[in-house]
């Protein structure tokens, strides 16, 4: 055992050694590779991934051995607190016993000659004493706020001094690799020219690599804190994973029972107060707004901060984030942006229920003979927690609506003296029969499979889902039998899926959730109708030729509005999002449904 810690020891001492040069050495045969001309195949070569890694590994070490020294300098400190704590508690306790029986005593010594004058005097002294009790129980819950708020601060104070000394053990990793020269010079590496797409592109995975292990560093000791606050911060995949029930357990019909929504997701006031966000924005402002104001002054190499080398000089939009952005880079995942809550799972369905009434009473006006069934279809559904979740939420409201019980938000999402959010709607009467959900993805991202038998998600690329699953019509009658309803989370950038959504009026209406208009989902301009992002337009704009397809007189059409859809935002749900690249300036995730018009066919 010694032999081998001794090993694990001189090795952990190599590694510290050699990652920052391995770093280096890979970062400079990355750049050379990308902008030469030689297969991105062989990009591999350069081992940047792997040289990340062992940085990873390292600095984690590091910050465990930065926790363990904090806390072990902080136990007196906790003990003199609980001190306090408990001397305050009996300090009140002795108070209440002392007003409580001299109250008694005067009571009883009370003269039966003076009964009724006594009896005044001492309802008028109960009162000064039930008023002089409320005053001591307002003060002492005022300082016992005051106490918790300023505990909370001391806290908070203590993680923002452990994050920054985690930013420094990282400088010291990332500092070589940058900046290996410490002159101006090293700003004129590929690196941190940003004149093209292409020259950007090259080197995305490695400007995602820093800014996650930043936001790591910085915000990493909050995000423990509040999984410890809230357990269903965790993930919420937590209570999909094992099978997604509890153990042991049947319901009346002999079906096992799954784990509540309410020990899975937490709640949109969990959200804000675990990862601080309060005083975040509410609205999504212009791209272009963001770094309006920042600092961008032109800075010495060697004063330069780690946090404004990644932010500036490699565009890696760290300002303004926080808590809830490491959070995101905690879990590990490629394929997660949106942090599902139970607040915006029921308002999708509630949504969903609503929309489906509209449809059945519209094609009831249509002369339809029957009722369409409704299928929701996610594309691209990743996991498939996004259907699990409607797909209970759905259960659960057709419930409490056919039985007509009257059910309130769980109190955990009751908290008070907090800014009120909008409430998860379970009393409203829905007619509708539940529609049929079905999640399908191409497998490409490699999302996590779930071992849970009601997690279910189709191989299909979204064409061949949308071909699957499209309208069914009644052979001998000519009439349709279903309707399709698309969701799309985070469609994958520079792509454009909903214009085979809109094929002949195919999908009756598909709902975007995630960045809209200039973001990073689908295409700005075929997706969104974001006419900055024309290109061919403003092509023909500039030679002076156009093909009529995209433009009535002076103003451009938006693709889906050709083709006969209308755009609806769906603000009351976009304010229960919480994104990947959300920031205390800008809130990035949205959710907006495309309806296909009534003189569509």
């Amino acid at each position: 055992m010694p032999v081998l810690t001794t090993g694990s020891y001189i090795l952990k001492r190599v590694n510290k050694a050699l990652a920052p040069q391995f770093l280096h050495i890979s970062l400079r045969a990355h750049e050379f590779l990308s902008s030469s001309a030689l297969p991105p195949s062989l990009n591999a070569l350069s081992m940047l991934p792997v040289a990340q890694r062992l940085v990873s590994i390292e600095v984690q070490d590091e910050y465990r051995q930065l926790t363990l020294n904090a806390k072990s300098s902080g136990s007196a400190q906790d003990t003199d607190i609980t001190s306090q704590i408990s001397n305050a508690w009996e300090s009140f306790v002795d108070q209440t016993w002392n007003v409580f029986f001299e109250s008694r005593h005067q009571r009883l010594k009370a003269e039966e000659d003076l009964q009724m004058k006594s009896v005044e005097e001492e309802v008028q002294r109960q009162m000064e004493i039930k008023q002089h009790k409320g005053r001591q129980n307002r003060d002492s819950s005022f300082n016992q706020r005051t106490k918790e708020l300023y505990d909370k601060d001391e806290q908070t104070a203590q993680l923002i001094e452990l994050g920054e000394r985690r930013v420094q053990v990282l400088d010291q990793y990332l500092r070589p690799a940058l900046f290996p020269s410490s002159s101006p010079n090293d700003l004129s590496r590929p690196l941190f020219q940003h004149d093209n797409a292409i020259q950007n592109n090259n080197h995305d995975s490695f400007v995602k690599w820093i800014r996650g292990e930043y936001l790591i560093a910085k915000y990493g000791p909050f995000v423990q804190r509040a999984v410890r606050r809230y357990p269903q911060l965790k993930d919420d995949a937590a209570g999909l994973s094992s099978g997604g029930v509890v153990a042991g357990t049947q319901t009346i019909d002999g079906e096992e029972v799954e784990v509540p929504l309410d020990m899975i997701l937490p709640s949109v006031n969990d959200v804000r107060d675990g990862f601080e966000m309060e005083g975040w924005s509410q609205v999504k402002a212009p791209y272009s707004s963001l770094d309006s104001d920042d600092d961008e002054t032109d800075m010495q190499i060697a004063d330069a901060t780690i946090d404004h080398v990644i932010h500036h000089q490699l565009q890696g939009q760290i300002a303004h984030s926080g808590p809830l952005n490491a959070y995101f880079e905690m879990r590990r995942r490629e394929d997660s942006y949106e942090l599902w809550t139970k607040d915006y799972i029921f308002g999708l369905a509630n949504y969903l229920l609503k929309r489906i009434e509209e449809m059945d009473r519209q094609s009831t006006t249509q002369s339809t003979t029957h009722q369409l069934e409704t299928i929701v279809l996610d594309v691209g559904a990743g996991d498939g927690r996004l259907i699990y979740f409607l797909r209970r939420a759905l259960k659960e409201i057709m419930s409490s609506s056919n039985s007509s019980q009257v059910r309130s938000i769980p109190k955990s999402s009751r908290q008070p003296k907090r800014k009120a959010t909008p409430k998860r709607d379970m009393n409203t009467q829905h007619q509708s029969t539940l529609p049929t959900l079905i999640a399908t993805d191409d497998g490409s991202w490699k999302a996590p499979i779930f071992k849970n038998k009601h997690i279910q998600v189709e191989q299909l690329s979204a064409d061949a889902a949308l071909q699957k699953y499209g309208p069914s019509s009644n052979e001998e009658e000519g009439e349709k039998r279903t309707r399709l309803i698309v969701l799309c989370s985070w469609m994958p950038p520079g792509v454009d899926w909903t214009r085979d959504f809109r094929h002949n009026g195919l999908v009756e209406e598909y709902i975007l959730i995630g960045e809209s208009d200039d973001g990073t989902c689908g295409h700005n301009w075929l997706t969104w109708g974001n006419a900055d992002f024309n290109e061919q337009f403003q092509t023909e704009q500039r030679e002076g030729t156009n093909d009529g397809g995209t433009q009535k007189g002076n103003d451009v059409i938006a693709p889906y509005l050709a083709d006969g859809y209308e755009l609806v935002e769906l603000q009351e749900l976009s304010l229960l999002q919480f994104s990947r690249f959300d920031c205390r300036r800008s809130r990035e995730s949205r959710t907006v449904s495309f309806r296909r018009g009534s003189g569509k066919s």
